[in-house]
């Protein structure tokens, strides 16, 4: 007889691993955030959001519409700036598991393993010239007329 109290433990288990997986990966994410928003008073926030795969609007259907892909992206934003902007830095990928993820940049995907991967690959992202043009643009946003 197959014994499903161990595959449910089993289960139970990974489960309790995957949740403890992506609470490190997004405090490393908040981490990489907090940092960089000390850095420049506030004004960049690194984040990852759900983004629609581009598409071609000259020969667009409605079930084109309604049916695009979507992704993940790593993105940085200025909370202090007049209107939301936020500039793509590379894409995320994430098993459900949490480990390995990836950030897919345009020269290299790298494969994170574990925390110090992640923070690794993190840091080889914005050290990219691509990066810092993208986080300049994004500091230089006009700022929201209080903030000023």
């Amino acid at each position: 007889m197959a014994n499903f109290i161990e595959s449910f433990n089993k289960g139970l288990q990974a489960a309790d691993t995957a949740r403890a997986n992506k609470e490190e990966i997004n405090s490393v994410i908040e981490q990489l955030s907090e940092q960089l928003s000390q850095a420049v008073d506030g004004r960049l926030k690194i984040e990852i959001i759900q983004k629609n795969e581009p598409i071609d609007t000259f020969n667009l259907s409605p079930k084109d519409f309604f049916s695009r892909r979507t992704y993940y992206a790593i993105v940085a934003s200025n909370p202090l700036a007049a209107r939301y902007e936020a500039q793509e830095l590379a894409r995320w990928k994430v098993e459900e598991s949490g480990y390995p993820c990836k950030v897919v940049m345009p020269d290299a995907e790298i494969y994170c393993q574990d925390k110090t991967a992640l923070e690794n690959a993190l840091s080889r992202l914005i050290s990219t010239p691509a990066a810092g043009k993208a986080l300049q643009a994004v500091m230089n946003q006009p700022l929201k007329p209080d903030e000023e």
